[in-house]
């Protein structure tokens, strides 16, 4: 294939082995493309893209807005390089998780923070990505430092959609509907299956006690044989379904002489892959602008969001019905035969359902600001932001429900739950930009002052014994019973500066400082100083630089400091007292937590170098990055002697390292008069290193099977080597030759790494990879005429799941009459045989001893999780002119997400990511799960979703 491309300027390219033909683009033509210059935004302003010196990455508003998805944040899934994003699963509503050049911290948070419209914001979730004007990732501190004690994790800056001025009124409409359904469904045994290997690990047993090598159990009943049920339950099919998820949205834009408004409405509904999960939002912007004089004017930034969900029992609780399902034996059924919900030793999967759950949130924010300008370089800008979030969360387990029953009779029990988050900030910023010498020297001064203050207030009621089954409010209650209420508060105050200076498009600096004030610590520690500075070099700008197809190419360096308090108590540096009552029902006072008069915010040292370059006429554009990033005083509970009436103590121990590259290759391959093709890619590289954490141990376990160790990565895992099965008797010997212990042909062998012929937690071995090193993404695009069609993936290399669940699930039958055990996957039928010596699985055993041995925390458990996963297929047809003539534009599309995984995982999904829900994550409490990520703990997996849309403008 021979194409002709009108842009470049070189004499051929080769593209996948095709030859590309070049033609020299004309002088004014070139011109035209040359004269709108990119702008992007910083901190608390924008810039000139060519001005730049730090590492910033945009994502252009279609990425967000082309594409129907629930949330921002999955929209961003393999657009941006050092930017990994995670959804936690495939519940209805479900929150995803985003990290920035690693993870830094063990007990604050590891989030970034979110600046909407200049405000901080705890996450997206207010956020439509239809209403998204441009979105900047602030990664290296000379860039994030402006924000001094909150960027340590890196900024996302988000703009939203104002109108313009003197533009005609326009209205958009955009709506898809969608079906969901689970990525990929789980291989369980049938009830044949299922009795099979448990025959097999009861004669097991039997052999092994006739042999003499294994006891008799005390009790010989438990080893009755299974019977044959004549039940043959798919449990899968009584909690999956096939969901849905509706999004339509309307706006509006409009501007005169001197003003200009857009608005918008939306709502949101999905139905979850678990049947009753439901979740809908609704969301409503405001965004208003008004000239009082050329040099003055005054805006409003305003939203409204609400939020309902009833959501089935969260992915740790005992009732989950897909955790349930998994393990819920295929024998039995799900119902009794007068109807109701089957009783038996298992958890039955349907009592999840039972639990009557309504989650609301409201929550309205709003941000007004005056902009004047006495004379033209200077701007003089005040804002008052503020916004209020309110739930209303109420539970109710009814009398005839399993969770609902006392002591085998009815009775039920409920809770009532409120919160009233609020939080309000107000800025003022001057900023000084002129141009000097004709221009050739441009500067820019900006200096400012902020404070925010947060108050989180929440209260509980929790009542028993009501009188109905269908009188869900505490008002039918025979008992109220308990009740709590709580409301604590916070504030920073801020003083911050930056100064650029640009010299002929050719030299560039940047130099900024903040200083914070944060109330959660005790004077004379809660100030800290945040600097940064940043230089650029445009090479091609030089009169010695003579390369024609190159159009730009630009050095960078930054170093800076950055803070993180979000995620830290309101008030970690002092002593609190806490009130109550003992258990005689007598009020009293206690001190609550040992303070630590020195503590500190955790800080960050961070330095980044990188390139941009752009050729072909910026047909060709590539960026790559190294940085550096060192985050010192981290905070976390060590443990402390009980003689001091406390367990731990809040203190500043260590220190973790996180160092990487970024490359992005963003290029147009072919631009014909009717095709193109774009193709972009982006990869990632960060070594994460725990450096120092402050215990005489250097380790500490953190949830499941994950440890922090000084030398190991977050997310590392702590386990037994496995080494095989043994294909003979196998002896363990002491350093003496002495016989400690002995395994059975078909029972595991562990790694005896201290030699002591003991396998014990001195043999535990660290082993990486929770988190992936190496990830990225991959898009294309192609075009003809008015059809495109798009394809996004993201990768991920290096990444180990630790599959928790197989402990039980593929534990071979260690549980005999009359309880047996739970279900299995279907790996478990590769069990050893001396037939079937190629394999991991050992053989069944009914001994507890055998069965715990062969089934250790160990890497027989820890599978390569690389993957690519095609995130969406996108194919679509854009009307630009239509007969009716109010429709300018008219775009109708189908899309599929996550279509396709390639990954070895055994499991359901190798994004698992298990996310605590039970945690408030907000300014003074943290998520801190990211540190023992990739532990698979049989979670509600990622979905699938086929969706049909269109997108109208008027």
């Amino acid at each position: 294939m021979n194409v002709k491309l009108r842009v470049l300027s070189v004499g051929a390219l080769f593209f996948i082995g095709n030859a590309v033909s070049a033609q020299k683009v004309k002088k004014d033509t070139a011109a035209k493309e040359t004269q709108i210059e990119e702008v992007v935004m910083v901190g608390y302003g924008k810039q000139k893209k060519s001005d730049v010196s730090g590492s910033i990455t945009t994502v252009k508003s279609d990425v967000l807005q082309d594409k129907p998805v629930a949330s921002v944040e999955l929209a961003l899934q393999g657009k941006a390089p050092g930017v990994q994003v995670a959804n936690t699963g495939g519940r209805s509503g479900n929150e995803t998780k985003i990290s920035i050049r690693g993870n830094g911290s063990l007990s604050a948070s590891n989030n970034p923070l979110y600046i909407i419209d200049g405000v901080p914001q705890e996450s997206l979730g207010n956020l439509s990505p239809e209403d998204i004007s441009s979105m900047e990732i602030l990664k290296d501190a000379a860039s994030a430092a402006i924000y001094g004690s909150r960027a340590s994790n890196g900024v996302v800056l988000v703009e939203t959609k104002g109108g313009r001025y003197n533009g005609k009124p326009a209205v958009s409409f955009s709506t898809s509907y969608g079906i969901q359904e689970i990525i990929k469904r789980p291989r369980l045994l049938n009830a044949q299956q299922y009795k099979q290997v448990h025959d097999v690990a009861r004669q097991n047993y039997l052999n092994d006690i006739a042999a003499g090598t294994a006891a008799p159990p005390a009790n010989m009943a438990t080893l009755t044989p299974m019977p044959n049920t004549g039940i043959d339950t798919d449990w899968m099919d009584f909690v999956l379904r096939t969901g849905s998820v509706t999004n339509n949205q309307v706006s509006f834009t409009a501007g005169g002489e001197s003003s200009k408004m857009y608005f918008s409405a939306g709502h949101i509904g999905q139905e979850g892959i678990i049947r009753g999960d439901d979740f809908e939002i609704s969301r409503v912007r405001l965004n208003v602008e008004q000239k009082f004089a050329d040099n003055f004017k005054i805006g409003v930034n305003s939203y409204f969001t609400y939020s309902s969900a009833k959501p089935v029992a969260d992915d740790n609780d005992t009732y989950q019905p897909y955790s349930n399902a998994m393990a819920a034996p295929p024998n039995l059924a799900p119902y009794a035969a007068n109807g109701k919900i089957n009783r038996f030793n298992y958890n039955n999967p349907l009592w999840g359902f039972e639990r009557q759950v309504t989650d609301k949130w409201q929550t309205v924010g709003a941000n007004f600001f005056a902009i004047y300008n006495p004379i033209k370089e200077i701007t003089l800008k005040t804002s008052l932001s503020g916004n209020i979030a309110s739930r209303r969360y109420n539970r109710f387990d009814a009398p005839n429900t399993r969770r609902g029953e006392r002591e085998g009779q009815p009775w039920g029990y409920g809770a009532y739950l409120t919160a009233n988050n609020r939080d309000y900030l107000i800025e003022n910023t001057a900023a000084y930009d002129k141009g000097f010498f004709d221009n050739r020297l441009k500067v820019n001064v900006m200096v400012g002052q902020s404070f925010q203050r947060w108050d989180y207030e929440d209260s509980s009621v929790y009542g028993e014994n009501f009188v109905s089954n269908d009188l869900p409010w505490l008002s039918a209650a025979g008992i109220v019973n308990k009740g709590d209420s709580n409301i604590y508060s916070m504030a920073l105050y801020s003083f911050f500066g930056r100064a650029q200076v640009s010299w002929e498009n050719k030299y560039h600096l940047m130099v900024s400082t903040r200083y914070d004030g944060s109330s959660k610590f005790r004077d004379g520690y809660r100030w800290g100083s945040f600097p940064a500075a940043s230089l650029g070099w445009t090479v091609s700008n030089e009169e010695f630089f003579k390369v024609p197809f190159i159009n730009e190419f630009k050095l960078r360096a930054s170093y800076g400091l950055t803070g993180n308090q979000t995620g830290i108590p309101y008030s970690a540096g002092m002593q609190l007292i806490s009130s109550g009552e003992n258990q005689n029902q007598e009020p009293g006072m206690a001190v609550l937590t040992l303070n630590s008069e020195t503590l500190k915010w955790e800080k960050g040292k961070s330095f980044d170098a990188g390139l941009d370059l752009s050729m072909f006429n910026k047909r060709v554009n590539l960026t790559v990055d190294y940085y550096n990033k060192t985050t010192s005083d981290l905070l976390y509970r060590l443990p402390i002697g009980q003689e001091s009436g406390f367990s731990n103590r809040l203190s500043n121990i260590g220190t973790i390292n996180n160092k990487g590259i970024e490359i992005s290759v963003d290029t147009k391959i072919i631009r014909g008069e009717k095709f193109k093709w774009d193709f972009g890619a982006n990869f990632s590289y960060n070594k994460n290193v725990v450096e120092k954490i402050g215990t005489k141990s250097g380790q500490f376990t953190t949830g499941f099977v994950s440890i922090v160790k000084e030398g190991e990565a977050l997310g590392s895992f702590y386990l037994y080597d496995a080494v095989g099965i043994a294909q003979e008797r196998y002896e363990y010997k002491d350093q003496a030759g002495n016989v400690t212990k002995v395994v059975q042909a078909g029972d595991m062998i562990y790694r005896d790494v201290n030699g002591d012929g003991k396998i014990d937690t001195n043999d535990r071995v660290v082993f990486n990879g929770g988190i992936a090193p190496m990830y990225g993404g991959l898009s294309t695009t192609f075009t003809y005429d008015k059809l495109d069609l798009s394809i996004n993936a993201q990768y991920s290399i290096g990444k180990k799941i630790y599959a928790m669940y197989k402990q039980k699930q593929e534990a071979g039958a260690p549980t005999g009459y009359p309880s047996y055990s739970p279900n299995m996957v279907a790996d478990q039928m590769n069990y050893w045989t001396p037939d079937n010596r190629d394999t991991n699985v050992p053989r069944p055993h009914m001994a507890s001893a055998v069965a715990a041995w062969n089934n250790e925390q160990s890497t027989r458990f820890l599978e390569n999780a690389d993957y690519l996963r095609i995130t969406d297929i996108t194919i679509g047809y854009n009307f630009d002119k239509t007969n009716l003539k109010f429709i300018k534009s008219m775009r109708l599309y189908a899309q599929v997400r996550n279509p396709f995984t390639f990954t070895k995982y055994s499991g359901v999904d190798p994004e698992a990511y298990y996310y605590d829900r039970s945690l408030k994550v907000n300014q003074s409490f943290a998520d801190t799960s990211k540190i023992s990520s990739g532990v698979d703990t049989n979670g509600i997996p990622n979905v699938k979703v086929y969706s049909i849309g269109m997108n109208i403008n008027f």
